[in-house]
Parts: structure tokens; sequence; C-alpha cells
């Protein structure tokens, strides 16, 4: 099933990715870290305490990180956020690493407002519960299982296929072997 998982969660950051181009208003709603968050979130699916506990630690870390940017755009207020940030991880258990990353994108995005991006941040892992939705509703189609695990058979096959069409044939190992 990680096919069609994969399948969905890179519809959405394209999909992302392309209303963040096209729409002024919306550039902040695609950043690289979201790709680590759909990653990590499509090996979740059917945890959705711990999905929702993350996308919550997710916008309290983007929001120290805002604020401490806009407090000092300096060294001293990223390592403020950093240290803050990895703090509350580890009291929290978050156990999620694009949580640190997402609290960073203030001092490389700039953005308008103290919560311009965290609004931004909300919205977009929102709208990845979406796709995770679908996922688990699909996953439940046995037709689909079926489907996946006879792809997956014809996947083995093929590099198995591959595999032998690599070998040197019997008689160049021989001679190899002679000189």
């Amino acid at each position: 099933m990680f096919f069609l998982r994969s399948l969905i969660i890179c519809c959405y950051l394209m999909t992302a990715y392309w209303a963040s181009i096209h729409f002024p208003s919306l550039k902040m709603v695609f950043y690289p870290t979201l790709g680590a968050f759909s990653f990590l979130f499509i090996h979740r699916i059917g945890q959705l305490k711990d999905v929702v506990r993350i996308i919550i630690g997710a916008i309290i870390a983007v929001s120290l990180g805002s604020f401490f940017y806009t407090i000092n755009t300096g060294a001293v207020s990223f390592f403020a956020t950093a240290i803050v940030t990895i703090s509350l991880i580890q009291v929290f258990k978050w156990n999620a690493a694009p949580i640190l990353a997402v609290s960073f994108i203030p001092y490389f995005a700039h953005p308008d407002s103290l919560w311009a991006l965290p609004i931004a941040v909300l919205a977009s892992l929102a709208g990845l519960l979406i796709p995770l939705w679908l996922i688990s509703r699909l996953e439940q189609f046995t037709w689909l299982i079926r489907f996946n695990e006879a792809a997956e058979q014809l996947r083995l096959k093929a590099l198995t296929v591959t595999r032998i069409l690599k070998e040197p044939p019997a008689t160049e190992i021989i001679q190899k072997s002679r000189n």
C-alpha cells in the first residue's frame, strides 16, 4: 500500500506547491518541511492522535520561531528558537524532527507578520489530514489490497528478470576463471 500512499501524498504536495506559485496569498502554504511531515505521516496512518500531537507541536514551534524572529532576526534569536524547540520536543515526546525544522522557517521566509507563518503551517498540515483520511479509507477496500499485492509480485518478478539479465552468461564466468 506504500505506493498508493506515496501517490496520494505527492498529489497533495504538488497541489500545495502549485497553489503557492499561482496565488501570492498562499505562498507560505508550501515549504520543504511539508514533504518531511508528509513522509512521516504516511507511516502513521491510523494513529490520528499521534499525528494531531505532531501538528500541534509544529504549530507551537513555528509560533515560537516567528515570535523570536519578530523580536530579533539575529543568531541569538535563532539559538533561542532552537534550544526552546528542542526542549519542547523532549518534554512532550513529539518524536518528529520536522518540528525543529519548521521552527526555523521564519528565519528564511521572512514573514510579513507574526502570525502569517503559523497560520500557513496550520492550514497546510490540517490540509494534509485530508489525503491521510483518503488513504485510510482506500486501504479498507479488499480489491485494492489484492491489486497492490499483485503489483508488488509483478515488481519482484521484474527485479528478478533484471538481475538475471545483468548476470554474465555461465560460459563467460568459466572463461574468466580459467584466465
